[in-house]
């Protein structure tokens, strides 16, 4: 997603797929520091919603567990985005490191 000055994105993506083709996808805007968080089934072997949420918020950072110790689905959401985004800088990290920075960015609301 470009704004109207032409420069790229905010955003930093992170994916995660378990067995059932469930995927997550965490997208933080550095610019407004908000978070849009998704969950949804992948139906289709292309994986079109995750390259259709990737082309809308054009992360210039995309966070993936990495192939070799992620779930034999995640293997998926890899490979599209190592084949579909290789100009886009990738970091691996664990599954649970993910899910850490992705709660660690979720907003406190005071009790």
């Amino acid at each position: 997603m470009e704004d109207d000055g032409g420069e790229r994105s905010s955003f930093v993506a992170g994916l995660i797929e378990n067995r059932a083709k469930e995927v997550g996808m965490a997208a933080f805007d550095l610019r407004s520091a908000s978070l849009h968080l998704s969950q949804y089934i992948e139906t289709s072997s292309s994986y079109q919603n995750t390259k259709t949420l990737l082309r809308f918020y054009d992360p210039c950072v995309i966070i993936v567990p990495p192939n070799k110790l992620a779930a034999d689905g995640m293997v998926g959401v890899s490979e599209l985005v190592d084949r579909c985004y290789s100009t886009v800088r990738k970091v691996r990290f664990s599954a649970m490191l993910c899910l850490l920075v992705a709660v660690s960015m979720t907003p406190r609301v005071p009790c």
